[in-house]
C-alpha cells in the first residue's frame, strides 16, 4: 500500500512539473507530523523503483552512524558545508544501492547556523553537488514555524511538499506555514496528507465510487 501512495506522489509532481525534479524538499507546520518518515521513504522508492542516485540530506535532526563526523565543532562542519569535497566528508553511503545520506550532525541550537549566513551560499553548494554526483537530492527540513529559515533555504529547490498528519495538523498552523511561503516567495508544489485514517469501512468507500 505504502507503494502505491508513493507512485501517486512522485506521479503527480512529474505531471505537474512535466519532468522529474532534481531536487525536493519536504517540511510541515510543526513537529510530529511525519516528515521524516515521508522523506526516507521517498528517498528509497526512488533508489529501488527508479535506480536513481539519491541523496537524502537530514536537516531536521543528527543522525546515528558509525561513519558519521563526531563531535565537529559547528565551524568545521560551515567549512565543509561551503566545499564540494567537504560536502563528500559528510555523505554516507546507506544500505541500499544508489541511496546516500547527509546529515548536518549538529545540535540542535546549531541548526540555524548553516542558513544564517547567507556568505556561506551553503544551499548553492548543497544544490550544486547534487547535481553533479547524483539524480536527486531530498531535503527533510525542520517545521517552518520552529525554524523560519526553512522557507528561505526552500526557494531554489525544484520542488516543495508540505507534510500534513490526518487529524493531528491544525488548520490555523497550516495558513501560517502557507502565509510563511507566501512570504519567502516560495510557492509549495503539494500537500501529502500523512497517517490518513478512514471514519468508516475504506471497503465502503469502494462500494461508493
Amino acid at each position: 500500500r505504502l507503494k502505491s501512495q508513493l507512485d501517486a506522489i512522485w506521479s503527480n509532481l512529474l505531471l505537474t512539473q512535466g519532468r522529474s525534479p532534481r531536487s525536493v524538499l519536504l517540511t510541515s507546520a510543526s513537529k510530529g507530523e511525519g516528515v521524516t518518515y515521508v522523506s526516507e521513504r521517498l528517498s528509497i522508492y526512488l533508489a529501488q523503483t527508479y535506480g536513481h542516485k539519491v541523496l537524502y540530506i537530514n536537516l531536521a535532526d543528527s543522525l546515528t552512524c558509525e561513519q558519521a563526523p563526531v563531535e565537529l565543532p559547528p565551524e568545521e562542519i560551515l567549512d565543509r558545508l561551503s566545499s564540494s569535497q567537504g560536502i563528500n566528508s559528510l555523505t554516507m553511503a546507506s544500505s541500499i544501492p544508489g541511496l546516500c545520506v547527509l546529515s548536518l550532525n549538529l545540535s540542535r541550537s546549531q541548526h540555524a547556523l548553516p542558513w544564517l549566513l547567507p556568505q556561506r551560499n551553503v544551499m548553492e553548494m548543497l544544490l550544486d553537488h547534487a547535481r553533479q554526483h547524483f539524480d536527486i537530492v531530498v531535503f527533510d527540513a525542520e517545521s517552518v514555524l520552529m525554524a523560519p529559515w526553512t522557507a528561505t533555504i526552500a526557494k531554489p529547490v525544484d520542488a516543495n511538499l508540505l507534510v500534513c498528519r490526518f487529524a493531528v495538523t491544525r488548520r490555523e498552523l497550516l495558513n501560517a506555514l502557507l502565509d510563511a511561503f507566501k512570504a519567502a516567495g516560495v510557492r509549495p508544489h503539494g500537500i501529502i496528507l500523512n497517517a490518513r485514517r478512514y471514519s468508516v469501512p475504506q471497503s465502503l468507500y469502494k462500494l461508493l465510487k
